[in-house]
């Protein structure tokens, strides 16, 4: 009786095994899915917890829950932070409950991050920022006298639990789709707010 023996290079093998993996599961907090519908699979989305560059880890929190995930040192990817150069320094200056997103992968059960990226402030030039009192000035006076339109930009759900009076919902992620509720004069005096620089 023959056997027949089918050789198959290591290599290939392996390719097979990785092409089986599947991805790892992606993880958002409830506040971030009010801009971000989905998450892409090894994808995290929270609050920035912590990180230690000698403990090779950092922290994620999302919605209460506390994610570990470790890190290579040469190889973590950190976007968006305040500093630049040595990764202690970079991460030092991530803040605690800044809004972030970590790409990562599996590695039997540990998640080890590759990506870390911090939400961006928002850029606004300084004349065209108001202050605080400069807008209550506007909302006493009421939309006519002041002559201003004010809209929240901020996610309808947050609208939804309270505004500032006279502001009309104009959400950023919708913005295309309720452009229209800009007024047509391109003169006009429109202030946005929303929830922070970020």
């Amino acid at each position: 009786m023959h056997r027949l023996i089918r050789w198959v290079p290591l290599g290939a093998l392996a390719v097979a095994g990785a092409a089986a993996a599947a991805p790892p599961e992606g993880v958002q907090a409830k506040i971030c899915a009010t801009c971000h519908k989905s998450v892409d699979p090894g994808t995290i989305r929270g609050l920035f917890d912590d990180a230690t560059v000698k403990g090779k880890s950092l922290q994620v929190k999302v919605d209460g829950e506390a994610i570990v995930l470790s890190f290579d040192p040469a190889a973590l990817q950190v976007a968006n932070a305040s500093e630049t150069g040595d990764l202690e320094k970079v991460l030092k200056s991530v803040k605690k409950g800044a809004e972030v997103k970590v790409v990562y992968d599996l590695e039997g059960a540990v998640k080890r991050a590759s990506a870390l990226v911090v939400k961006p402030k928002l850029k606004v030039a300084p004349e065209n920022l108001l202050t605080t009192e400069q807008v209550e000035k506007l909302v006493a006076q009421g939309p006519e006298k002041g002559k201003y339109f004010l809209f929240d930009a901020r996610p309808a759900p947050r609208y939804a639990e309270g505004y500032v009076p006279t502001a009309q919902s104009l959400p950023f992620p919708a913005f295309e789709k309720e452009k229209g509720k800009l007024p047509a004069d391109k003169a006009a005096l429109v202030v946005f707010y929303c929830s922070g620089v970020t």
